[in-house]
């Protein structure tokens, strides 16, 4: 963290994490289980509405481990979430902190977002290597107590990226529909 940087800073899911998306996908068709009257063909409302819940959850999760990400402009940090980018203004955010779980947890805002999805830091530890999230974390400490390192660009639409929804409520349609013609 010695200079400044001129663009955003941004961090989303690699290509491991849009894998394991594909493979929970894949995971949900192969053994979601649906209850008695859980399908179009002999439908019952209330199975109905449990088999689509479930596609909408599977969705959300493949989305929320394939598609986050984060961005750090001059302003703050925008946060990818289902409905809606959040956005954290750095007044509001007092240090940055990986937890046991992988997500960074913004300590200082009103309620405290968590975001990202890293590996986690016991895991990095287990490989003998300083991972990513304890290096976002840190940086985005910095750029909280340090206006000087924060990027001096604000951020576009391209670099903050859309809500989950736009992505989430397809894809569970197509589990939806994938599980009636798997298990017909």
């Amino acid at each position: 963290m010695t200079g400044r940087y001129t663009e955003p800073q941004v961090w989303r899911a690699g290509w491991p994490a849009r894998v394991a998306a594909a493979g929970s996908c894949l995971l949900f068709l192969a053994f979601v289980d649906r209850p008695a009257g859980g399908t179009l063909a002999d439908p019952r409302p209330g199975a109905v509405f449990f088999a689509a819940w479930t596609s909408l959850v599977a969705g959300w999760l493949c989305c929320r481990v394939g598609l986050w990400r984060l961005t750090a402009d001059r302003d703050g940090v925008h946060l990818r979430r289902m409905w809606t980018v959040t956005f954290l203004p750095w007044s509001e955010i007092g240090r940055v902190e990986l937890r046991r779980d992988g997500l960074l947890e913004f300590v200082g805002a009103m309620e405290i977002p968590l975001a990202g999805l890293f590996l986690p830091s016991w895991a990095d530890r287990l490989m003998g290597r300083r991972g990513a999230g304890c290096r976002a974390a840190q940086r985005l400490t910095g750029m909280a107590r340090n206006a000087d390192l924060r990027p001096q660009a604000r951020a576009g639409r391209a670099a903050t990226g859309s809500a989950f929804a736009s992505r989430a409520l397809p894809l569970a349609v197509a589990l939806f529909a994938a599980a009636e013609w798997v298990h017909r």
